[in-house]
């Protein structure tokens, strides 16, 4: 027995249990029944779901929850991926433009293109005993 038929022969007993009811009964039951009616507030039939704007690209969905949230995720998780690989760029990009600074330092001691002031630094003994690379 499904739920629908069930529910009509709930509606026929109750019909048939009316017919056996005093009349102050079916009165009170009907007033009853009347003001229930008005204070019942339906639920929305149409709510529309919660949506994620990505910068030019699709419109993402709430996920649904049985699944199909990965999108949802990767929505989520692709700015920060991108902001992570950006911070890994620019730290390569300074350290190879800094061994390209002090690899141009150390070949002008070496080929004597070094000004003379250089020379006279008190730093450039250091420079010389340790070196300038790591």
């Amino acid at each position: 027995m499904n739920e629908t038929e069930f529910g009509y022969r709930i509606r026929q007993a109750l019909n048939e249990g009316l017919e056996r009811m005093d009349y102050k009964t079916a009165f009170r039951l009907e007033r009853a029944r009347k003001a229930a009616l008005a204070r019942y507030r339906p639920a929305p039939a149409a709510v529309a779901a919660p949506t994620l704007a990505t910068a030019g690209g699709p419109v993402l969905e709430e996920p649904a929850v049985n699944g199909g949230g990965w999108l949802h995720r990767l929505g989520l998780a692709a700015p920060l991926i991108a902001l992570l690989i950006g911070f890994v760029a620019i730290h390569q990009w300074q350290r190879a433009k800094t061994i390209d600074e002090l690899a141009a330092i150390d070949f002008a001691f070496l080929l004597d293109e070094a000004p003379i002031e250089a020379y006279a630094d008190k730093g450039f003994g250091v420079v010389l005993k340790y070196g300038l690379s790591d």
